[in-house]
C-alpha cells in the first residue's frame, strides 16, 4: 500500500524534474563559489553537482526524509549510472550548504510586508518516561511542556517563520523550555 503515496505526484514527475533542473542550474551558476565549481578532478565526475542539486530538491519536493530510501529510488530510475551510495551521500552533504544559501536568497526576495506565521514544534530526544534520566545533549536540551499533547518532553523546540504559501523564512532551534514569545525578539532582529 505504500506505493499509493507516489501515484498522486507521478504525472507531475517529468515536469518537476525539468523545472527543478532549470532552477538548480540557475542557482548553481549564481550562488556556487568558483572554488567548488572548479575543484580538482571535477571533469571526471560521473554525476555533475547540478544534477545532484536537482536530486536534493526533488527529495525535498517529494517529502522523502530518509537518504537511504531516496538513494534506492534514484538507483531504480538511473540504473547503474548513479554514484555509489557512500559517494552519493558525501557529495550531497557537500551541497547542503548551497541549498541553505539558495533558501536564504529566496527568502530575501520576499517582500517584508508579506504575512508570516510563527509556530513551533517539539523535537523530543526520548520517551517522556526517560525525561529525567536522559544524558544526551545534557548542556543544551532541557524539559519543556507541550500543551497540545499534554506531555512533558526532553529535547529541543523548533520555532519557524513561514509565509502563507509555505516558504520557510527563518527558523531557530532552542531548548524545549523556551517559549515562542522569547524567540520573537530574535526573529525581529534578524529580519
Amino acid at each position: 500500500m505504500s506505493h499509493l503515496q507516489y501515484t498522486a505526484k507521478s504525472h507531475h514527475f517529468q515536469w518537476n524534474i525539468k523545472q527543478l533542473s532549470q532552477i538548480s542550474s540557475q542557482f548553481y551558476r549564481t550562488y556556487c563559489p568558483d572554488s567548488l565549481k572548479h575543484r580538482r578532478n571535477i571533469g571526471l565526475a560521473k554525476v555533475s553537482d547540478e544534477s545532484l542539486l536537482v536530486l536534493l530538491l526533488l527529495q525535498a519536493e517529494l517529502g522523502i526524509t530518509s537518504q537511504r530510501h531516496f538513494y534506492r529510488i534514484c538507483q531504480f530510475f538511473f540504473g547503474g549510472n548513479l554514484l555509489e551510495r557512500s559517494r552519493f551521500n558525501r557529495r550531497t552533504k557537500q551541497l547542503i550548504w548551497l541549498v541553505q544559501l539558495i533558501r536564504h536568497a529566496l527568502s530575501g526576495a520576499i517582500s517584508p510586508d508579506t504575512i508570516v506565521i510563527m509556530d513551533s514544534f517539539s523535537l523530543p530526544l526520548c520517551q517522556p518516561i526517560r525525561n529525567h534520566r536522559a544524558k544526551i545533549f545534557n548542556d543544551v536540551a532541557d524539559i519543556g511542556y507541550n500543551a497540545a499533547k499534554n506531555l512533558w518532553f526532553y529535547g529541543f523546540k523548533v520555532h519557524m517563520l513561514v509565509t502563507l504559501s509555505g516558504i520557510i523564512l527563518n527558523y531557530v532551534v532552542a531548548p524545549d523550555s523556551v517559549h515562542d514569545i522569547k524567540v520573537v525578539d530574535e526573529f525581529l532582529r534578524a529580519n
